[in-house]
């Protein structure tokens, strides 16, 4: 099942007489420069999962709302499940860097207070 938000998708319409195609446009987000929809840049991380997704209607990525990997391995990883946490939680959401052991791992926060939180119990439990 997928969810499509009320805008269109990047495509356009080609007409050649009587039929017409759909033409997809090219990528055009960067890390510098990510989608303002679903924040991501790259164009093959998409969810292959069976569960409900999130389509991005700018650039067409999906998203799973059910789970992700937690916490996640790079950046670009956790800034691609990023809309889906804000979806399910309702709140603003960011990526911070964390360090885990001697491994670094990214992890996404719904406010301060919680990265603050966490830090201090990671701290704590060391």
């Amino acid at each position: 099942m997928f969810i499509y938000c009320k805008c269109l998708l990047n495509m356009r319409l080609s007409s050649t007489k009587t039929k017409y195609t759909v033409i997809p446009m090219v990528w055009r987000y960067t890390r510098e420069k990510p989608c303002k929809s679903c924040y991501g840049w790259e164009p093959t991380f998409s969810s292959s999962c069976s569960h409900e997704k999130f389509v991005c209607p700018e650039c067409g990525r999906k998203q799973c709302l059910l789970h992700w990997p937690y916490p996640m391995q790079t950046e670009e990883e956790a800034t691609h499940f990023l809309k889906s946490a804000e979806l399910r939680t309702g709140k603003k959401c960011f990526v911070r860097h964390v360090d885990i052991s001697r491994f670094d791992k990214w992890k996404i926060f719904t406010s301060k207070e919680d990265y603050q939180s966490y830090v201090k119990n990671r701290k704590h439990k060391r």
